[in-house]
């Protein structure tokens, strides 16, 4: 089973804005794919959600720069990292872009940071959701709601997450999509 672990902040205010690209998008898949998720477990900082074979969805219950609690909650509950694939947004990455990799840096993203920290390590696969250019202040950017040409961009996502998320789950492991599973949108 593969962990899906949507970074963002919880909460109605946050829906809408860039730094929640990752649960937004996991969303909209699972109004196709899954509509009703059934709970596997409750941790302290998320929870766990059955989903369609062969994912689960960890959601953090947590602000952002806390995402990696409920992450550490999993691995001691036997959670492999190895097979969590956190969804997060990247300011570096235009808006459309998706791109999958097993291991990297935090790249300043405070989720990440806290992922690796209370996992211990880096190597953990992602999906990074471009919602760049940005602007400065980048705080203020992240966390602003998505503009009517941003949402159009966003819109044409779905088509190429879904099939990411067909070629996650018809893969062997991670290391046969590893640098194949990108993907772009043209506007």
């Amino acid at each position: 089973m593969f962990l899906l672990v949507p970074l963002g902040n919880p909460g109605e205010a946050y829906t809408a804005t860039r730094h929640n690209l990752g649960r937004l998008m996991l969303q909209r898949w699972m109004e196709r794919h899954c509509p009703r998720p059934g709970v596997e477990r409750s941790f302290q900082c998320g929870t766990l959600y059955r989903l369609k074979r062969p994912f689960l969805a960890l959601v953090p219950g947590t602000w952002m720069n806390l995402s990696g609690q409920v992450c550490a909650e999993a691995a001691r509950a036997g959670y492999d990292p190895a097979r969590m694939i956190l969804l997060h947004d990247d300011k570096d990455l235009p808006l459309g872009e998706g791109r999958f990799r097993l291991a990297g840096s935090d790249a300043g993203h405070n989720g990440l940071k806290s992922v690796f920290a209370e996992l211990g390590t880096r190597e953990v696969p992602r999906l990074r959701l471009g919602i760049g250019p940005f602007e400065r202040p980048l705080v203020d950017f992240v966390l602003g709601e998505w503009t009517p040409a941003e949402w159009d961009l966003i819109d044409a996502m779905e088509k190429p997450f879904a099939d990411f998320m067909e070629r996650l789950a018809s893969a062997p492991d991670l290391q046969a999509i590893a640098g194949q599973a990108s993907f772009k949108v043209v506007a």
